[in-house]
C-alpha cells in the first residue's frame, strides 16, 4: 500500500500527459523521420529519436496524449549512481543549479534559446521539465569526435549557420537580459529539430546588474573535481579576464565562442588544456593559438579575433556576422531566408530569391535543406503568386525525402493545390513531378488526393497544361487501376480530344490514345476508340500520321471483323489525304497490307474451320462387320423405341440371353429383329438329304440390303428335321472331292426335296414379309450350307440344329458363318 502511494506521488504532471519513450529502440530508426517501412500512412506518427544525455540531464523523445504535440522531456535522476557519490554538499549544490537551469529557460524567450514547454517539476525522485523537440547536443554532434553517434551531421554551412545563431542569442543575454552566460561550451548548445542551434546551460549565468541596480560582485572561479563538471565553469573556455583581472564582461562570452568554434573544427579539442587549473589558465593566457591542419584563412582570422588576452579587441554578437568568414552564398542564403528578414522582402524580392535557391541548392547538406530550409518554404507557400517559384525547391529537396517524411512534411501543404487551376504555372510544376508524388505516396492517397491534380489539367482551358497532363497520361496507365483508366482516365482524354481545336494538343491526344491501346480491353477499342477516331475531318499529315499509330495498334488487338469493316475502311479514306506526301503514303500502304494480311489468314482458317465442323456434323461413320466405315441411315421409328421404352443401339447388339454357340450370326441382328419374330429364334433349318450349293437363278432379289455368303471350304451338311441323309458312299464321294469356292449367289429359290418322306420346310415367317425364295440343290454339287430364308432386307437364318454326317455328330460353330458379310 505504501509503495503505491508513493508511486502515485511520484507521478507528475507531465508523465501523465505525455508519451514517454515511444517505441522501443530497436524499431528507431538512425536518421530522423524516417519511417520503418516505405508503405507508411499520413496518419502514422513518425518515430521517436533516441534518447541522450546532456550533462547530468536525460532527454527523451515525448508526444502529448491528447494533441500530439512533440517535445522533448528532460529529467534528473535524484538518486542516480552520480548522486550516490556525492555528498550532502555537493548534491545539494548539484539541484541547485540543475533547477536554476530550468528556471531560466522558463524565464528567457528567443529564438535561439531553448524553449520550454512545460515548467519544472519536482518529485522525491526527479526533476523534469519539456522542451522543444531536441535531436542531439553539440558536444555530441561535433564531426570526427568519436562521440556517441548523434542524428545531426555537421558541415561547413551548418556550423556557420549554428554560430550566427549563437551570437544572436547571446546578443539578446547581453543587452536584453542583462546577463552573461559565463559557461558556453559544446555541452551548454543543443541543436533542435529543425537542425538550430539552441543556448541552454542557463544554470551558471551571471546577471550584470545586482537586485539593487549595482554591478554584481566578481566571484573567485574554482573548480571541483569533487563535483560534476556540467555545473561548473570549464578553466579550457574561461576568459582570461574573469579569473586574471577580476572582471565581468560580456566579451568574456565571445571568448568561449571562440574556444567552441575551435573545438568543433578541431575535432572536439580545445586550443587550451587547463586541466581544471587556474594556474594553466594562468599559463596559457598569453600563449599564441594553435593552428588546426587544413584551416582557411578567414577561419583562422576569426580565432584570433576572438581568443585573446584582450578583450576589448574581441567582436560582439551584434559585428561578428559581418566578419568575412560568414560571407559565403549559403550563408548569406540563409540569412535571408530568416524568418525576421524574409518577411520584410517585397515580392519582386522574394521571386528572385526563389529562382536563385534552385541553383544553390546543392550546396546545403541534405539535412539542412530537411531541416531549415524546406519548412521555410512550405511556411511561405501560402502565398499563391509565389507557387510556381517555391514548388521547384520544395520538390528537389523533396527527392532526398523519405515516403513517410514527404507523407507527413510535404504533403499536407500540397493537398490544397491539387484542386486549384490558377495559376497554370502551379499545374505545371506539379504536372512535372507527378511520377515522384506516385513514388512518394500511398496507392489510396495518390488516388484521392493527387489524381484529381489530372483530372483538373484536362479540363484546364490553357494548351500547355493540357498536353502536359497528357504527357503524364502513358505513365498513369501502368499505374493505376484498370477500372480508374476505362471508366475515368479515358472518357475525360476522349472529351479533350472531340473539343480541342488545337493541333498539338490533338496529336498529344492521339499519342495517349496509342500508349492507352495495351490497357483498354476490345470492346472499349471497338465500341468507343475506333468511332471517335472516324470522326477526325482535318487532313493534317501530322494527326493522320497519328492516327495510323493508333489504328496500326489496335488492328493487331481486336477482331478479324472489326479490322475488316471498322479499321480498314477508316485506313483506305484517310490514305487518300491530299497533304501526304510519298513516305507517308506508303507507311499507310504498309499498315493496310499487314492488317489486310491478318483478316485474310484468320478469316481463311475460320472458314476451314467451320466447313470441317459442318462435315463432321453431317456425316456419320460406323464400323461394319469387314472393318470398313460406311453410312447408315437410322430407322426414326427404330430410334426412338416405336414408342415403347426399348432402347436402341447402333447397328446391331448381340442377345446376351442366347448362348454364343446359339448366336451363330453374330452381332448382325438387332434385337429388335429377334422380338418381331419368335419364330426366328424357335424354328430350325430343314434337314438337307444331300449337300446343297447355291443355284443361280433369273429372278433378281428385291431386297435394298444383301448379305454375301462364302463357300465353306470343310465339307459340313446341316441336319434338319423332315429330311434323311444319303448314303455314306455319297458322303464319302463329296468329301473327298471338294470344288473350289465359287461366287455366292444370293438371287436362289428353295426347293423341296424329292423324297417322299420329306416334309415340308416349316413356315417360317419373315419380319418385313419378303418373296419367298427356293433352293435348288442338284445331286451333282459339293455340299453346302442352306443359306437362310429372306426376312425383309436380310437374310436371317433359324435356329441350326447339329448335323450328322454318317455316324458323326458335329457341331455347327459360328466360324462356319465367318464368311458372311454384309453388301453395302
Amino acid at each position: 500500500m505504501l509503495a503505491v502511494a508513493t508511486s502515485f506521488f511520484a507521478r507528475t504532471a507531465i508523465s501523465q500527459s505525455y508519451i514517454i519513450g515511444g517505441p522501443s529502440q530497436s524499431s528507431r530508426p538512425s536518421t530522423p523521420g524516417t519511417a520503418s517501412g516505405s508503405g507508411a500512412s499520413l496518419t502514422a506518427p513518425t518515430p521517436f529519436t533516441p534518447s541522450f544525455p546532456v550533462g547530468l540531464w536525460k532527454v527523451q523523445s515525448a508526444q502529448h496524449k491528447v494533441t500530439s504535440k512533440r517535445v522533448s522531456i528532460w529529467t534528473f535522476d535524484k538518486r542516480g549512481a552520480d548522486m550516490e557519490r556525492l555528498g550532502p554538499a555537493a548534491k545539494e549544490r548539484t539541484i541547485e543549479v540543475l533547477k536554476s537551469e530550468a528556471s531560466a529557460l522558463g524565464r528567457l524567450r528567443h529564438p535561439s534559446i531553448l524553449e520550454m514547454v512545460e515548467p519544472l517539476e519536482e518529485t522525491r525522485n526527479e526533476l523534469i521539465f519539456a522542451t522543444e523537440p531536441v535531436l542531439s547536443s553539440l558536444d555530441l554532434s561535433i564531426p570526427g569526435s568519436g562521440r556517441q553517434a548523434s542524428l545531426v551531421e555537421l558541415d561547413e554551412v551548418e556550423i556557420q549557420k549554428g554560430i550566427l545563431q549563437i551570437c544572436k542569442g547571446l546578443s539578446f543575454l547581453h543587452s536584453s537580459a542583462q546577463l552573461i552566460h559565463s559557461n558556453i561550451c559544446p555541452e551548454s548548445v543543443v541543436i533542435n529539430g529543425a537542425g538550430d542551434w539552441k543556448i541552454s546551460g542557463l544554470g551558471l549565468t551571471i546577471p550584470l546588474l545586482a537586485s539593487n541596480g549595482a554591478p554584481t560582485r566578481w566571484e573567485f572561479p574554482t573548480f571541483d573535481g569533487r563535483v560534476p563538471s556540467y555545473i561548473q565553469r570549464s578553466f579550457d573556455y574561461m576568459a582570461p579576464e574573469y579569473a586574471l583581472d577580476e572582471q565581468l564582461l560580456t566579451a568574456s562570452d565571445m571568448y568561449s565562442l571562440g574556444c567552441l568554434i575551435y573545438v568543433v573544427h578541431s575535432k572536439g579539442s580545445p586550443p587550451f588544456n587547463t586541466h581544471g587549473s587556474l594556474a594553466g589558465l594562468r599559463e596559457n593566457a598569453g600563449k599564441p593559438l594553435p593552428g588546426i591542419g587544413g584551416m582557411d584563412s578567414d577561419l583562422q582570422g576569426l580565432l584570433r579575433s576572438l581568443i585573446t588576452r584582450h578583450a576589448t579587441t574581441r567582436p560582439t554578437p551584434a559585428t561578428l556576422p559581418s566578419h568575412p568568414f560568414f560571407s559565403s552564398l549559403p550563408i548569406s542564403t540563409l540569412n535571408f531566408l530568416d524568418r525576421s528578414n524574409f518577411t520584410s522582402k517585397t515580392r519582386e524580392e522574394k521571386i528572385s530569391f526563389m529562382k536563385g535557391l534552385t541553383g544553390v541548392l546543392s550546396k546545403f547538406s541534405s539535412g539542412l535543406q530537411t531541416r531549415k530550409i524546406l519548412p521555410s518554404l512550405l511556411e511561405e507557400m501560402k502565398d499563391t503568386h509565389l507557387l510556381p517559384y517555391i514548388l521547384p525547391n520544395v520538390f528537389s529537396i523533396s527527392t532526398a525525402l523519405s515516403p513517410a517524411q514527404f507523407a507527413s512534411m510535404v504533403l499536407p501543404s500540397l493537398k490544397p493545390l491539387f484542386t486549384i487551376k490558377e495559376p497554370p504555372q502551379n499545374m505545371l510544376t506539379l504536372l512535372d513531378n507527378l511520377t515522384m508524388l506516385q513514388n512518394k505516396t500511398d496507392k489510396l492517397v495518390f488516388r484521392e488526393h493527387v489524381l484529381p491534380l489530372v483530372y483538373n489539367a484536362l479540363e484546364s482551358e490553357h494548351a500547355m497544361v493540357q498536353e502536359r497532363a497528357l504527357k503524364a497520361v502513358p505513365d498513369l496507365c501502368d499505374s493505376i487501376d484498370y477500372a480508374e483508366v476505362q471508366g475515368v482516365l479515358f472518357p475525360r482524354v476522349a472529351l479533350v480530344f472531340t473539343k480541342t481545336r488545337i493541333l498539338t494538343v490533338k496529336i498529344a491526344t492521339l499519342v495517349t490514345f496509342l500508349s492507352m491501346v495495351k490497357t483498354l480491353d476490345q470492346t472499349s477499342l471497338t465500341q468507343k476508340l475506333v468511332p471517335l477516331l472516324s470522326k477526325i475531318r482535318t487532313k493534317e499529315p501530322a494527326v493522320m500520321m497519328a492516327t495510323l499509330a493508333v489504328q496500326e495498334a489496335m488492328g493487331f488487338k481486336v477482331d478479324r471483323e472489326a479490322v475488316a469493316t471498322l479499321v480498314l475502311p477508316q485506313l483506305w479514306s484517310m490514305s487518300m489525304g491530299p497533304l501526304l506526301n510519298v513516305q507517308q503514303f506508303q507507311r499507310f500502304m504498309g499498315v493496310i497490307k499487314k492488317l489486310g494480311e491478318r483478316v485474310e489468314k484468320e478469316h481463311d482458317q475460320f472458314l476451314r474451320d467451320s466447313q470441317r465442323l459442318e462435315d463432321r456434323s453431317s456425316t456419320g461413320t460406323t464400323i461394319g462387320g469387314n472393318g470398313v466405315s460406311s453410312t447408315t441411315n437410322v430407322d426414326f421409328e427404330n430410334l426412338v423405341g416405336r414408342g415403347n421404352d426399348a432402347t436402341v443401339k447402333a447397328d446391331t447388339a448381340v442377345d446376351t440371353h442366347i448362348p454364343w454357340e446359339d448366336d451363330v450370326w453374330g452381332t448382325i441382328f438387332s434385337e429388335d429383329a429377334k422380338k418381331s419374330s419368335p419364330a426366328l429364334q424357335t424354328s430350325h433349318i430343314p434337314r438337307l438329304s444331300a449337300p446343297l450349293s447355291p443355284v443361280p437363278s433369273n429372278r433378281p432379289l428385291a431386297h435394298t440390303r444383301r448379305l454375301s455368303i462364302s463357300s465353306v471350304s470343310t465339307p459340313t451338311a446341316v441336319s434338319q428335321p423332315g429330311l434323311t441323309s444319303r448314303s455314306q458312299t455319297t458322303t464319302s464321294q463329296f468329301a473327298s472331292a471338294p470344288i473350289p469356292p465359287k461366287k455366292p449367289n444370293y438371287e436362289i429359290s428353295w426347293s423341296p426335296p424329292t423324297t417322299p418322306s420329306a416334309p415340308p420346310p416349316p413356315n417360317i415367317q419373315p419380319i418385313l414379309h419378303p418373296p419367298r425364295l427356293q433352293a435348288v440343290a442338284p445331286a451333282s454339287t459339293t455340299p453346302a450350307f442352306l443359306p437362310p430364308p429372306l426376312m425383309g432386307d436380310l437374310l436371317v437364318p433359324s435356329k441350326l440344329t447339329q448335323t450328322t454326317w454318317g455316324n458323326t455328330t458335329k457341331k455347327v460353330s459360328k466360324d462356319t458363318w465367318s464368311d458372311f458379310d454384309p453388301l453395302l
